[in-house]
């Protein structure tokens, strides 16, 4: 990387508490400044003026093993060929990852220097899985979803955050880093082979794709074969073998030999052939680059996301282009990205075990015979590797491997992890900032032990030297004040959008949203957008007595074919007295809106920017709005809060009326030993004699491991409620709880009917 248990029902104020708010609301515990000061004290900073390179890697043995006890100085690093000294250095494993270096970038009204903060990652893997949709056969992708399936519900987890991206970019709304398997499970559904060939079994020449990357490149028995071909469907005689003797035939006469203007049958049949070939190759090199493309975005995108991530590219393969200067991708330049983002690809060829037949296999179409015996199988045998070549060499020249001949593609899902479980992180400064437009070498030894085999990215490309800006009249001439107004307002409305397109959350304000649904007498089905912001990296302004900021605020709502089905933007002005400022740092602020959703899945992005400082924030959620006008027993989403205190629940119990229980929460992170209250509504309940028949059961689960189950409880409604509205509120202790990510799992039942409904959430324990 280059840096520059159940206790009943709640009172009927529970119910009062949804109906939500679009507020700010500031919640309560120490000073900014004072944290700020901690902070900068505790940090190591390391200030710099010249470039920094970070690069990750593994080590293996001959036998493939990695090695997982190295130091420092066991590490040769050289760039050029030229040894260079190692800054940094650290040892990561999948449960207790490196420390990174990672840049801040200041604040706008700071000293615009260059700062590198040593880093602490957070546990868990980050996986994007790339599938090439380009260039994957029908039956081969299903293979891979079965794959992928199988692989979410088996080999992932906690803390493992998932992509799923494909090169045609069909996947649209699922292309963010998400660890909820029913997420993942539709976005591995919706996968599709792209139908992008131009040409069909009935054109003449059938030249298959490598043959016509053969032809542009002069090869002459590819040539020779697509010639013949053509020449025999016209029924003209190829000529005879020097010495032999020529053969009739019609429209060229003997030989081939053509009346119109003296070019024979075979110079025709050939240029045929180029054309065709050169159409071929086109097509080839569109969707080569397309994907490659997607690749190089996908895997600069997470260049600010600290860590070791993983690339899985699942491909048929593909060719890299024929002779044309056009047609050819450079791939130094993902090589490139890798490098700055710290990603690492592993290419897995999807095809498997191929045994090819003599001709090809049974989806090519059958062939005329010609006079070039063992030509066609050759050209067939010689793609299966020339396909492999550009999958191969992403994965090489990034620290990945290539997985081939196995039919068993979790197997080589389950390589790649193992591959991951111990690496190491080093850097170096190079004596002079490279601005030369050159690709520098980047090769790593193990000092007096050569059977070891480190793997890391190739290289990098430096940037070109700047040019100086361009001098003219008129941008010398002052700018008016709509005109900076203008561009400032541009460059803000650019930097939300990157927030909302953004990968993975954005941290420099960090915010957390839960989306869940709910139905509201009265409005319907709603979706509440429930966000918390972290106010201690605020950078609030003292003004008399008050502390203030300016904060943009973008929500954007998206259904599931990725089109906006809501969206609005706020600016919040903050003014607070100073003698809350330790309040608002230790609790952040609250942020709520709901909006009416026709049934449907959605996602909802949140994106917001500090006026003064440029700093960016933003986060994603989901939600499935049912449809409740198919008269089924449906849940709402589950609101969590944290757990009051026992006695605020005795008086609520006693008397109905003195408890108001707090909102449901954005932050799903709760203490060891403390409780967790939940609230849930079940509609189209059926009541009978004024009574429903439904129960529920809570259940917590680690991972796939069930460790907690409430009895069954009955649902009651509660006196002049919404009949259509049944509430049901428990809680459950975290007495025993480790720290971990948590599912919590809610079933109901209706006895009358026999329906059944279903919810879960998600939570973690620190």
């Amino acid at each position: 990387m280059l840096i520059r248990s159940s206790f009943g029902f709640f009172p009927k104020p529970l119910i009062v508490a949804v109906a939500l708010c679009t507020a700010i609301t500031a919640q309560t515990d120490q000073s900014q400044s004072k944290q700020n000061k901690d902070r900068q004290s505790q940090d190591p900073l390391v200030r710099i003026e010249t470039e920094l390179v970070q690069i990750d890697l593994v080590v293996a043995d001959k036998n493939g093993k990695l090695v997982r006890d190295l130091k420092r100085e066991d590490f040769e690093l050289f760039e050029d060929g030229k040894k260079q000294q190692i800054t940094h250095f650290a040892a990561g494993t999948a449960t207790k990852p490196a420390t990174w270096l990672r840049a801040e970038r200041p604040p706008q009204a700071r000293e615009n220097k260059t700062t590198v903060t040593t880093t602490e990652v957070r546990g868990g893997r980050y996986i994007v899985i790339a599938v090439d949709d380009f260039h994957l056969a029908a039956e081969n992708l299903m293979i891979a979803k079965r794959t992928l399936q199988r692989f979410i519900n088996e080999q992932l987890v906690a803390g493992d955050q998932i992509a799923v991206v494909t090169t045609s970019g069909n996947v649209g709304l699922f292309q963010q880093f998400t660890s909820d398997r029913e997420v993942l499970e539709r976005a591995i559904s919706r996968l599709s082979v792209q139908n992008r060939t131009v040409t069909s079994s009935s054109d003449v020449p059938r030249i298959s794709d490598y043959q016509a990357e053969l032809i542009d490149l002069g090869n002459r028995e590819a040539l020779e074969l697509a010639a013949l071909e053509i020449m025999r469907l016209e029924n003209v005689a190829p000529p005879p073998p020097p010495g032999g003797r020529g053969g009739g035939g019609r429209p060229g006469g003997p030989g081939g030999q053509s009346p119109f203007g003296g070019v024979s049958a075979r110079e025709r049949a050939e240029e045929q052939a180029k054309s065709k070939a050169r159409s071929i190759v086109a097509q080839n090199a569109h969707y080569t680059r397309a994907t490659l493309d997607i690749l190089d975005s996908t895997i600069r995108s997470l260049r600010q996301l600290t860590g070791r991530k993983m690339l899985v590219l699942l491909s048929d393969g593909f060719f890299l282009g024929g002779s044309s200067s056009s047609q050819f991708f450079d791939i130094r330049r993902i090589t490139d990205a890798a490098t700055r983002s710290g990603v690492v690809i592993y290419s897995i060829d999807a095809r498997g075990l191929i045994a090819m037949p003599p001709g090809g296999d049974a989806s090519t179409p059958s062939r005329i015979e010609t006079d070039l015996p063992g030509a066609q199988a050759r050209i067939e045998m010689g793609s299966l590797d020339a396909k492999r070549d550009g999958i191969n060499a992403l994965a090489r020249d990034t620290g990945g491997f290539l997985v081939i001949n196995t039919n068993d593609l979790n197997l080589g899902l389950q390589r790649v992890l193992d591959d991951n479980e111990t690496y190491y992180v080093l850097a170096y400064e190079p004596p002079e900032s490279r601005r030369d437009g050159r690709f520098h070498k980047i090769e790593v030894r193990i000092a007096d032990r050569p059977e070891l085999k480190a793997r890391t990215r190739k290289g990098y490309l430096a940037p070109t030297p700047e040019k100086p800006p361009e001098k003219s009249a008129e941008k010398q001439r002052e700018k008016s004040p709509e005109k900076v107004a203008q561009e400032a307002k541009a460059t803000k409305d650019a930097q939300i959008k990157s927030g909302l397109a953004s990968l993975f959350p954005l941290r420099e304000i960090p915010i957390e949203i839960s989306v869940e649904f709910i139905d509201i007498a009265g409005r319907g089905p709603s979706a509440l957008i429930n966000a918390h912001i972290d106010a201690s990296a605020l950078e609030l302004q003292r003004t008399n007595d008050l502390l203030t900021d300016t904060i943009d605020l973008t929500v954007a709502v998206f259904d599931e074919r990725g089109k906006v089905a809501h969206s609005h933007s706020e600016r919040l002005s903050l003014n607070l007295k100073a003698s809350v400022l330790e309040t608002i740092v230790k609790k952040g602020f609250s942020y709520r809106r709901h909006i009416s959703l026709k049934p449907g899945f959605y996602q909802a992005r949140i994106a917001l920017r500090e006026e003064g400082t440029a700093r960016l924030g933003s986060a994603a959620s989901w939600v499935e709005i049912p449809d409740l006008s198919k008269k089924q027993l449906t849940l709402s989403s589950i609101l969590l809060s944290p757990g009051e205190d026992e006695q605020s629940l005795q008086n609520a119990n006693e008397t109905n009326l003195s408890y108001q229980p707090r909102p449901s929460t954005a932050r799903r992170k709760f203490q060891r030993g403390g409780k967790v209250d939940f609230l849930v509504f079940a509609y189209n309940a059926k009541v009978e004699k004024g009574s429903p028949d439904v129960v529920i059961q809570s259940q917590v689960y680690s991972g796939s491991k069930l460790i907690y189950a409430s009895p069954l409880a009955k649902m009651a409604l509660i006196p002049d409620a919404d009949a259509q509205r049944l509430p049901y509120a428990a809680r459950v202790s975290l007495e025993g709880f480790d720290a971990g990510e948590y599912e919590l799992r809610l079933m109901a039942i209706d006895r009358s009917t026999k329906g059944t409904a279903f919810r879960r959430v998600y939570f973690s324990v620190e």
